[in-house]
């Protein structure tokens, strides 16, 4: 009979080895394994980095485009981008100075 008791106590001894090892390996591929938390972390630290880019482009899209309505609309704004290209009006002289 002890021998039957000592037998018994042996199986649950490894079941419950069984169980947590496979709790830990379910657990450790849930951590490590593809699709787990650091590549979830990884991604979304790639979120927000391409997020960041993407207001950044929009916030100089918006420059653009205000710069883009005031060359249509205001004739002071489009006479100063032209000099600034170097472009003068009819029988101006205009010079240009080697460093500018």
């Amino acid at each position: 009979m002890a021998y039957a008791k000592h037998r018994q106590s042996h199986k649950k001894e490894l079941y419950y080895i069984l169980c947590i090892v496979a709790v830990t390996l379910v657990l450790s591929f849930s951590l490590f394994g593809p699709g787990g938390y650091r590549d979830l972390r990884r991604a979304r630290f790639e979120l927000e980095l391409q997020r960041a880019r993407v207001e950044e482009l929009e916030r100089g899209n918006q420059q653009r485009m205000q710069s883009i309505e005031a060359l249509r609309s205001d004739r002071e704004a489009l006479e100063s981008y032209a000099r600034q290209k170097g472009y003068g009006k009819e029988g101006e002289i205009i010079h240009h100075l080697p460093g500018q």
